[in-house]
């Protein structure tokens, strides 16, 4: 229907003049009063993608079902894949005016790049932005951090509208973090502001992160620091009493719920360095509201509500005081939002 370019069949390679030339129609005007923004959350086990009619206000309504699919390690395979999505979101024959993307990093915010090695997606200095502008008929594409990018939904329509500042801490395989003031993204001078995940607890010899470090935040209390921990615990699998040994966080916390005492202490352990974390969020950015989604952080809510507490008499008493602790509202939806927000700006900007 010539809505968008079809890559099929010829390699995308890195250079975006080589996509360009797999369609004629690359390169022709888009109609920005179309308002269509195609919104990707980029994850490092599958992608999720939608479409909604400019930026979210009142809610996250996209037009169709969001169309999932397995987050490839191959850039050409994945932007098939995106273009083979975004034909089942968008209405026939539409074509999206700007397109949004929460993307795991490192991130060049700025020239659109996966730079480095992506240690979640294995991508190595993808130039993201540029190849999907192509894809689409060389639309505006903006990206972000997938922990920014969430705190940006759930901050324009999710668990902090009205709150400024906001932050966000998505607690699951890994913890992340996003800072929204004045309705925008605080990056910081390198891009790392709120990284608690990989602030160290302590000087002690600890738990080795992902990011090779030791004593990480992320380390103690998410989803596979906790894994890691229970291994270490239980290296044969087996609990003095014969059952299985917890292999991942959900079986540690029930263990814990239990009564068993090494799950009791692993939980403590991850409870104090979770409330660090939130306690530096606190004292640096005086939020108004903090919310702990991702999967650990959605499935525990008990453990996040002790981890706040604690955090808010580790923080100055002003700021303890006065934060207050939301849930996240919008669900495995959250960077779906935010990108669908990025995207919208994104289009906005070209146009004024």
């Amino acid at each position: 229907d010539g809505a968008f370019i079809e890559p099929r069949g010829a390699p995308l390679g890195r250079d975006p003049r080589r996509v360009a030339r797999l369609s004629p129609g690359a390169g022709h005007p888009v109609n920005r009063r179309d308002s269509l923004v195609l919104a990707v959350d980029v994850g490092g086990t599958k992608t999720s993608v939608a479409a909604v009619r400019g930026a979210p206000r009142d809610g996250f309504g996209p037009l169709r079902p969001p169309v999932r699919f397995s987050t490839t390690r191959d850039p050409d395979a994945f932007l098939q894949a995106l273009v083979d999505a975004a034909r089942r979101v968008l209405p026939k024959g539409g074509r999206p005016a700007a397109v949004g993307i929460g993307v795991p990093g490192p991130l060049d915010v700025e020239r659109g790049v996966v730079v480095g090695t992506s240690p979640n997606i294995g991508w190595r200095d993808f130039p993201i932005s540029a190849l999907v502008s192509v894809c689409f008929g060389r639309v505006p594409v903006a990206i972000d951090d997938d922990s920014n990018t969430g705190a940006l939904g759930e901050a324009i329509v999710g668990a902090g509208r009205g709150a400024d500042p906001y932050a966000y801490l998505p607690l699951g395989t890994g913890l992340g973090s996003g800072i929204i003031v004045g309705g925008r993204v605080v990056r910081g001078a390198h891009g790392a502001a709120g990284e608690i995940g990989h602030m160290a607890v302590d000087h002690r010899s600890g738990p080795r992160c992902a990011c090779r470090r030791r004593n990480c935040v992320e380390a103690w209390c998410a989803g596979a620091g906790l894994a890691r921990r229970a291994r270490e615990i239980w290296p044969e699998g087996r609990l003095p009493t014969g059952s299985a040994a917890p292999r991942d966080a959900a079986s540690v916390f029930a263990l814990a719920r239990a009564g068993d005492a090494d799950a009791v202490a692993l939980v403590a352990l991850a409870r104090h360095a979770l409330a660090t974390g939130i306690a530096a969020i606190l004292a640096i950015v005086d939020p108004e509201v903090v919310t702990v989604g991702g999967t650990v952080g959605t499935s525990e809510p008990a453990f996040v509500r002790s981890a706040f507490r604690e955090a808010t008499r580790l923080a100055h008493r002003t700021a303890g005081e006065g934060v207050r602790l939301r849930r996240p509202e919008l669900g495995d939806s959250s960077v779906l939002a935010g990108a669908a927000v990025l995207g919208a700006r994104a289009s906005d900007a070209t146009q004024g």
